[in-house]
């Protein structure tokens, strides 16, 4: 309960610092910015939790050790395992939430969060009404759309050339536009040209100024727009990551976010269990050196991670191994301590 009530004003604190000279230039609504804190608080709160009930761990040993209540708890045959048993149930608890926040809640609250900020405080327009310039849209295997600009909110596309090839990359045909806009009808071409390329070379042009033409896509499919890394759970990335290794993409940068999806939700019953053997190393120590001590183990935790991501960007570890380095290393750390240490 202190950690989380810290943690919460240090999330007020920092999220100020950061965000106060935008506040005071554009003037928002009082309310607006307790949306803003309310939709970040969950998300920056999820992120720290680890930290907080490793401290927390550190400070309930050492207060067991200092005020003899552990010795009185082994004299009497309460051993060590049983005294942290009720711990690691709820750090595993806690993990278990972790993980079904992180796929319910969490990607909703991010995007309520990203509208409030870019929208309701910004006066930007939603990113699926902003207009974009040199798009490449791909389809289909066979179908590519290029678009010089594509304007959402009038619901037409500038500069447009459509191709279609075959399965050996041959173009068939393709269509210049100067403008495509989206009609109940369809879509409706205007200034162009549609050429057909036959299998001897041979090309046959068509000009025109206005025709319309039945496409399987419409101007939803353009103007969707992809979800962030951050907005997605682990189901909605793998499946993002499958449609891009489908088209032919290189998906392993984000390989390692979507094991990192499962292995983040574990830190806490981990770190939990590294805390354990710390905090009963020096019985003696205050709450400073608790502080201390925990800041040490957290750094260790975000050196060794940093390191597996840094080699998995050179292609030197396997995504999902260095997703679960941290984990492995520091869980492996923190058991060997515990079974050596006295029960």
């Amino acid at each position: 309960g202190y950690g989380l009530g810290i943690g919460a004003v240090l999330f007020v604190m920092v999220d100020l610092l950061q965000t106060l000279d935008r506040f005071l230039r554009i003037k928002p609504p009082l309310h607006l910015i307790l949306q803003h804190l309310l939709f970040r608080f969950p998300a920056e709160i999820y992120k720290g939790f680890p930290l907080i009930m490793l401290v927390a761990t550190i400070f309930l040993f050492l207060s067991l050790a200092r005020q003899h209540e552990l010795t009185a708890l082994k004299a009497a045959g309460i051993s060590l395992y049983r005294v942290s048993r009720p711990v690691l149930l709820l750090a595993f608890g806690v993990s278990v939430a972790s993980g079904l926040f992180q796929e319910t809640l969490l990607p909703i609250l991010n995007a309520k969060a990203d509208e409030v900020d870019r929208v309701k405080i910004r006066g930007e327009l939603p990113r699926h009404l902003q207009r974009r310039t040199q798009i490449w849209f791909r389809s289909a295997n066979t179908r590519f759309f290029r678009m010089e600009l594509l304007d959402p909110v009038d619901q037409v596309m500038d500069g447009l050339t459509l191709m279609e090839i075959n399965q050996d990359y041959r173009l068939l045909s393709r269509l210049d536009a100067r403008q495509a806009r989206w009609t109940a009808d369809g879509w409706e071409f205007r200034d162009g040209m549609f050429r057909e390329f036959s299998p001897d070379g041979q090309v046959e042009t068509v000009p025109f100024r206005r025709t319309t033409l039945e496409l399987p896509e419409g101007i939803e499919d353009f103007i969707q727009i992809q979800k962030s890394i951050e907005l997605m759970n682990f189901l909605e990335l793998r499946a993002y990551l499958m449609r891009l290794k489908e088209s032919g993409h290189q998906v392993g940068k984000y390989l390692v976010q979507l094991h990192q999806k499962l292995a983040f939700p574990l830190i806490n019953v981990i770190l939990v269990l590294v805390a354990i053997p710390f905090a009963l190393a020096s019985p003696r120590s205050g709450r400073l050196i608790g502080i201390g001590l925990a800041i040490l183990i957290g750094i260790g935790y975000w050196l060794v991670h940093s390191l597996a991501l840094a080699f998995a960007k050179a292609d030197m570890l396997p995504p999902l191994l260095a997703a679960w380095t941290a984990d492995i290393v520091f869980a492996g750390l923190g058991l060997s301590l515990f079974l050596r240490a006295r029960t």
